[in-house]
C-alpha cells in the first residue's frame, strides 16, 4: 500500500494510518473543546479500514500533473469513483502541477457524497485553477461540497492564477442545507481565489443542517477578500474550529467573517495584513445562539487593520473568549456584546498615525466585559489603551499593568449614567522621563470603583492621574468615584485629580475614598485642579506653594495636598497649621476628614493656627517612622488628635 510521504521527508503514513489518526484526533478536539458529538462518524470509520485508495493518475482517470494539460475532468471522474466506492483519493507529487481549468458548465470540482482527498505534501503537491475565459458576476468553485457531505482534505498546496475581481472564486465552498456534514482541512495551504473557506446561508431545504468544519495547520492567503466565511440562515448553526494556522494578507475586508449564531474555537493561529478586522462578528438580524465563541493563544500582528470585533446582539446568551492572545496593533478587540479578556498583551508599534485604543467599547450597550490579567505596553501613542466611552456598561478590569509611553489617557471610562466600573489590583505606570501629560483614567460619568491599584510616575502638564470629565448628555447625580486602598508614588509634575467644566455638562459627581496613600507627590499642585479655575468644587484642596513633600516650606505650616486617610511625610518640619481644603470645601464633606500621618523623619506638631493637640499639649513630636491619627473639626475649624 501506498505511503504518505510529507514534504520534509520524515517517514510516511500510510493512507489508513492517516485516515484513522485524522478521525481519532477531530474526534478527541471535538470532545475537549466543544459539548459535541466526536468528529468521526461510524462511516469514516469504516472508510479508515480501506486498504486501498483511488489514484488520480492511474487509468482510467489518468491526471497528467504536467502544468499543462487540463487536469479538471480526471479529477472530477477520479473524486466521483471514490465517493462510489468509498474509498480516499490519493493525489501524487506531479512533475509540475495540476493544471485545473474551468470552462463553460464546468465551474467546479463537484463533491456530492464523502470523501477523503489526500495530497504528498503542501510543497510539493500543486493544483492551480484557473479560469480561461470567465464570465462576468459567475461564481466558481475549486471544490463545491454538496449538503450533507462529509468531506476531509488534507496535505495539498491550492493555487488561482487568475486574481480577477469581476467574478467570484472560493476554493472550498461548502452548501448549507437540511444535512449535516463534518469537514476537515489539514496541512492545506491556500493562495489566490475571492475566498478561501466559503459557506452560504442559503443553500438546499431549509438550510438548517450543521456544518462542522476542522481546520488544522493551515495556512491561507486569499487574493481578495476571507480566509473563513460562514454565513448562516436564522436558527441555524454552523461550527468553526481553527488549530496551529496562520491567515494573512487579503487585500480587501476580514480574515474571518462569521454570522453571530456560529460556535467557534481559535487557537494557536496567527493572524496577520487584515485590511480590516481579523475576526468579525455580524448579523445583526440573524436569530439563534452560540453555544461558544473562544480565541486562545493566537497571534495579531502589526499589519492587521483591525484585530476581533464582537456580535453586536443585545440579546446574545453567550460571552465571547479571548484568552493568552498577543495583540501587536491596534485596535485590538471591539466590543459589542458580553466578554472575557483574560492574560493576553497588548503592544504596538511607535506610530503617529495610528493611536486608536487597544479595546474599545464599540456599539451596542448594554454588555458585560471582564478584563483581567493582561498587559498593555505599547512602544509609542496608543491612547486611551482603553476606550469605553459609551452607555449602560458593566466593566470589571483586574490584575492588569499598564505602561505608559506617550502623551494622554491610558484608560476613558464612563459617559452614561447608568455604567459600572471597577478597576481592582492594577498597575498604571506613567514614564517619569515623558515629557509629555500622562493621564491614567479618564472617566466622564457612571459609577467607578478603583481598588487596591498602583499609580507611578507623572508627566508635566495640569490634568491630573485621574480626570473627572464630562460629555454633551451632562452631568449626573450618579456620576461617583469610589477610590480605596491605592498608592500613589512618584508623581511630579501636576495634580492628581482634575475636574474638567468648561460647559454647563460638567462633572459634578462625588470622589470619595479610604485607606489610600501617596508617597513621594512631587508637585507643586493642589492635590484637586479644575478647568475653568472659578469652577466651584465641593472638597477642593489647598493650592500648594512649593513642592512638597520633598521640599516641605519652612515651620509651622504643613501642605498636606492627600485627601487620603493615610499620608507618609517626607522631611522635617514644625507644625502648627495643616491646610488641607479651602474653606467651600468644608461646606461638604466629599473626602475624609481624617487623616494618618507617618514621619519619614522626624518632625513635631506644635498647637495653634488650626491644630490642637491633646490634653492641651503645646508639642508633640513624631519620630521617623512613627505616625499620629489628626482628625478635622469642621465646626470649629481645626485639626485635633483622636
Amino acid at each position: 500500500m501506498k505511503q504518505l510521504r510529507p514534504a520534509n521527508n520524515r517517514p510516511g503514513v500510510s493512507r489508513r494510518r492517516f485516515l484513522q489518526g485524522a478521525s481519532a484526533a477531530a474526534a478527541g478536539l471535538a470532545v475537549r473543546l466543544s459539548p459535541v458529538l466526536a468528529f468521526g462518524s461510524a462511516e469514516m470509520m469504516r472508510l479508515a479500514r480501506a486498504q486501498s485508495a483511488i489514484d488520480v493518475t492511474a487509468a482510467p482517470y489518468g491526471a497528467r500533473g504536467d502544468g499543462i494539460a487540463n487536469d479538471r475532468a480526471a479529477f472530477q471522474a477520479a473524486i466521483e469513483a471514490a465517493i462510489a466506492q468509498r474509498l480516499p483519493l490519493w493525489v501524487p507529487a506531479p512533475a509540475a502541477f495540476y493544471r485545473i481549468e474551468m470552462d463553460g458548465p464546468n465551474r467546479q470540482l463537484d463533491v456530492n457524497g464523502d470523501v477523503t482527498i489526500v495530497g504528498e505534501g503542501r510543497t510539493n503537491t500543486l493544483l492551480r485553477f484557473s479560469i480561461p475565459a470567465p464570465i462576468v458576476g459567475q461564481n466558481y468553485s475549486a471544490f463545491y461540497v454538496h449538503n450533507g457531505s462529509n468531506f476531509q482534505i488534507a496535505d495539498l498546496r491550492l493555487e488561482e492564477d487568475a486574481h480577477a475581481v469581476e467574478y467570484e472564486f472560493q476554493a472550498l465552498n461548502y452548501e448549507s442545507g437540511s444535512d449535516d456534514h463534518q469537514c476537515l482541512i489539514e496541512s492545506v495551504d491556500v493562495d489566490g481565489f475571492t475566498n478561501v473557506v466559503f459557506s452560504s446561508s442559503s443553500g438546499t431545504g431549509d438550510s438548517l443542517g450543521e456544518l462542522f468544519l476542522a481546520i488544522r495547520g493551515c495556512d491561507f492567503k486569499p487574493f481578495t477578500r476571507y480566509c473563513v466565511a460562514l454565513w448562516t440562515v436564522e436558527y441555524g448553526h454552523k461550527r468553526l474550529h481553527v488549530y496551529d494556522s496562520h491567515f494573512h494578507d487579503n487585500a480587501d475586508s476580514h480574515l474571518i467573517y462569521c454570522h453571530p449564531q456560529n460556535s467557534v474555537h481559535i487557537e494557536n493561529t496567527r493572524f496577520d495584513g487584515a485590511t480590516s478586522w481579523a475576526i468579525h462578528f455580524q448579523g445583526s438580524a440573524v436569530a439563534g445562539n452560540p453555544e461558544y465563541q473562544r480565541i486562545i493563544g493566537c497571534w495579531f500582528g502589526s499589519r492587521n487593520s483591525r484585530g476581533i470585533i464582537t456580535q453586536d446582539r443585545a440579546d446574545v446568551v453567550t460571552q465571547v473568549e479571548v484568552r493568552n492572545c498577543v495583540f501587536e496593533g491596534r485596535p485590538a478587540i471591539q466590543i459589542r456584546s458580553d466578554i472575557v479578556i483574560d492574560g493576553c498583551y497588548f503592544t504596538a508599534p511607535n506610530d503617529i498615525a495610528r493611536v486608536q485604543p487597544f479595546i474599545g467599547a464599540y456599539s451596542n450597550p448594554p454588555w458585560r466585559a471582564v478584563i483581567r490579567n493582561c498587559i498593555f505596553a505599547p512602544k509609542g501613542n496608543s491612547l486611551p489603551q482603553i476606550d469605553f466611552r459609551n452607555e449602560d456598561l458593566d466593566v470589571t478590569i483586574e490584575n492588569c499593568q499598564f505602561y505608559h509611553q506617550g502623551s494622554g489617557v491610558i484608560m476613558s471610562l464612563g459617559v452614561g449614567a447608568a455604567n459600572r466600573y471597577t478597576v481592582r489590583d492594577c498597575v498604571f505606570y506613567n514614564r517619569p522621563d515623558n515629557a509629555s501629560q500622562g493621564i491614567s483614567i479618564e472617566i466622564d460619568n457612571g459609577q467607578a470603583l478603583i481598588d487596591h491599584c498602583r499609580f507611578f510616575g507623572r508627566a508635566i502638564g495640569d490634568r491630573g492621574l485621574i480626570v473627572c470629565a464630562s460629555n454633551d448628555l451632562g452631568p449626573s447625580a450618579e456620576a461617583f468615584l469610589q477610590i480605596d486602598n491605592c498608592t500613589f508614588q512618584n508623581v511630579s509634575g501636576g495634580s492628581l485629580f482634575h475636574a474638567y467644566q468648561p460647559t454647563a455638562n460638567s462633572w459634578s459627581g462625588k470622589i470619595a475614598g479610604v485607606n489610600n496613600r501617596i508617597t513621594r507627590l512631587e508637585s507643586g499642585k493642589p492635590l484637586l485642579t479644575t478647568d475653568p479655575a472659578t469652577a466651584v468644587v465641593f472638597g477642593r484642596l489647598a493650592p500648594v506653594v512649593a513642592p512638597a513633600p520633598l521640599a516641605l516650606i519652612a515651620a509651622p505650616t504643613l501642605l498636606v495636598e492627600s485627601n487620603y486617610d493615610s499620608y507618609e511625610v517626607q522631611g522635617s518640619a514644625d507644625v502648627s497649621n495643616i491646610h488641607w481644603w479651602t474653606a467651600d470645601g468644608l461646606s461638604n464633606a466629599l473626602f475624609s476628614g481624617a487623616i494618618t500621618l507617618t514621619a519619614a523623619g522626624a518632625l513635631a506638631l506644635v498647637s495653634g493656627g488650626n491644630l490642637r493637640l491633646a490634653g492641651g499639649a503645646a508639642r508633640r513630636d513624631v519620630a521617623a517612622g512613627s505616625s499620629v491619627r489628626l482628625t478635622y473639626d469642621s465646626s470649629q475649624g481645626f485639626w485635633s488628635e483622636g
